[in-house]
């Protein structure tokens, strides 16, 4: 690679995508900004497939923007995101997943703010695709639903919005980010785990301060219904009681929950229902075990989660989770509760 600076590093972990790197490479080095402002770092976190021939030819047709990594063994992509940032050499950073792709000026549209608006993060919408192609938006269903602009976060009630408002949800995706805030407040991935952007984003809304919106449609991701969080496999819902007991104690230590503990205590309950229905709704006869887990984890947390005044405005069947979290429940009560939180999502869907 030559000694140009680039703009943008694009990281992209990549564990067996042999049948959809192609794709996502394509929607990258055809960026509206050109392939010279990118430096696109691929982290194979040893595949298992022919996923490393695919990265060879991009970096033979591409050797200026193109830097491969591989990865003897694997540790999931938490840690082949902190790898690429690592090597990561531009002044802003995006993460791209290797199924998913991106609208041909996502780069462009993400970075103008960037630097017009001196902020340390951009964001825009993601879209769930199903395609096995790739596609891009019509104008009507490019338009995304959040109002475009500038945000700063300058008070605590600042930074509470951006929790209860859910503007910044979304984890990893959909995102521009100034590497030096990053590396400022040692913001990185948890390794070896499922529901690593859960630690990541937080810490991300805990300490940004300028963050600029655009309200388009602009990352499309891939709903693959064979992915390892959507199989009925136990182990990313393990890994999220883990992750939820990680960011209770770290950020503990780095002193936020002193500042930030409502938010903190928000954050770790509305986490805690979305696990839970999606742990009833995905199963066909959940964790009794895995619901105790989670239950004692959070009541330890917050003993007292009735005196967290920003839960008001929980949805009903938000607050029948919530309840079922804080009871004394036996297995044959949860089995009924999970009987009914299906219905209620089920008849909230129309089906």
């Amino acid at each position: 690679m030559n000694g140009v600076q680039k703009k943008i590093s694009v990281i992209i972990p990549c564990y067996n995508v042999s049948a959809y790197i192609d794709r996502c490479m394509t929607s990258i080095i055809t960026q509206t900004i050109g392939i010279d402002e990118i430096e696109v770092i691929c982290v194979d976190d040893a595949s298992e497939d022919d996923t490393w021939t695919h990265l060879l030819k991009w970096e033979e047709c591409f050797s200026q923007s193109v830097i491969l990594i591989r990865q003897e063994v694997n540790h999931r992509q938490g840690a082949a995101r902190n790898v690429g940032l690592s090597y990561a050499s531009a002044e802003w950073i995006a993460f791209v997943d290797a199924d998913d792709w991106l609208e041909p000026d996502y780069l462009e549209q993400l970075y103008k703010p960037a630097i017009d608006c001196e902020v340390d993060m951009v964001c825009c919408e993601v879209a769930r695709d199903t395609s096995n192609t790739l596609t891009f938006f019509d104008e009507v269903t490019r338009a995304g639903e959040k109002k475009e602009g500038y945000i700063s976060v300058d008070t605590g009630e600042d930074r509470f919005s951006l929790f209860k408002a859910h503007i910044l949800d979304g984890g990893v995706l959909g995102r521009l980010l100034r590497k030096s805030f990053l590396m400022e407040y040692d913001i990185y991935f948890l390794e070896d785990l499922f529901y690593e952007d859960l630690y990541w984003g937080t810490l991300v809304r805990f300490y940004i301060r300028r963050v600029y919106i655009v309200s388009n449609r602009l990352y499309h991701y891939f709903y693959n219904t064979s992915s390892t969080t959507l199989c009925q496999n136990l182990d990313p819902y393990i890994d999220h009681i883990t992750v939820q007991m990680r960011r209770w104690t770290d950020y503990k230590k780095r002193g936020l929950l002193t500042v930030y503990r409502d938010a903190m205590e928000f954050e770790t309950l509305s986490a805690a229902i979305c696990f839970l229905a999606e742990h009833m709704c995905t199963y066909n006869t959940p964790s009794y075990s895995l619901f105790k887990m989670e239950s004692e984890v959070i009541r330890q947390q917050i003993p007292d989660h009735e005196r967290q005044k920003y839960i008001r405005d929980f949805s009903p069947v938000e607050w029948m989770l919530l309840d079922l979290l804080y009871q004394p429940i036996d297995k044959s009560g949860f089995l009924q509760a999970v009987d009914q939180v299906k219905k209620l999502y089920m008849d909230a869907a129309g089906k």
